[in-house]
């Protein structure tokens, strides 16, 4: 796993030991995005998720010591196998966005972000490169980045045993 984070935006790249359709299926099919899109000790549930371009999601991560924490987002761009764009917005549980710091994150941290996931082959592998447009350096002091981190092994963990 390599991190070549600049200042503007968190960058992460892995890649896959499966092959790019797989790769894209885990964050296309919400039945396996539900098993890795939540970090170490966490679970996510779905209020309502449609993976495709102008679909929406309104999403809940419950962590056991900090609560839950709701987002809402919209997939800006989906194109299979190779690209996957959409932003994460701060929200309630109605959907409703709502600053972070009301629910005691960072005062710094935005309240919407765009994730950007693009996928390519390479040699029967899949390299996946995420971008999040959030520095990366406050990514790592609030925990976003290590929670990508352990989704992204997560994925890997799952994929695996397909």
């Amino acid at each position: 796993m390599e991190s070549r984070g600049n200042n503007n935006e968190v960058f992460i790249e892995e890649t896959f030991n499966a092959s790019i359709e797989k790769v894209f299926s885990a964050w296309a099919d919400p039945e396996k995005l539900m098993k890795w899109y939540a970090p170490d000790g966490c679970t996510i549930y779905f209020k309502k998720i449609k993976i495709e371009t102008g679909g929406q999601f309104h999403s809940c991560i419950s962590n056991p010591q900090y609560g839950d924490c709701w987002c809402i987002g919209e997939y800006k761009e989906v194109l299979p196998n190779k690209k996957i764009v959409f932003t994460l917005i701060n929200a309630d549980e109605n959907g409703k966005p709502i600053i972070p710091t009301e629910i005691g994150m960072d005062p710094d941290w935005p309240g919407e972000t765009l994730v950007t996931v693009i996928l390519s082959e390479e040699k029967g592998k899949t390299k996946l490169q995420l971008r999040q447009t959030v520095s990366q350096k406050l990514a790592e002091k609030t925990g976003a980045y290590p929670s990508w981190l352990q989704m992204l092994n997560n994925m890997q963990i799952m994929l695996s045993q397909n």
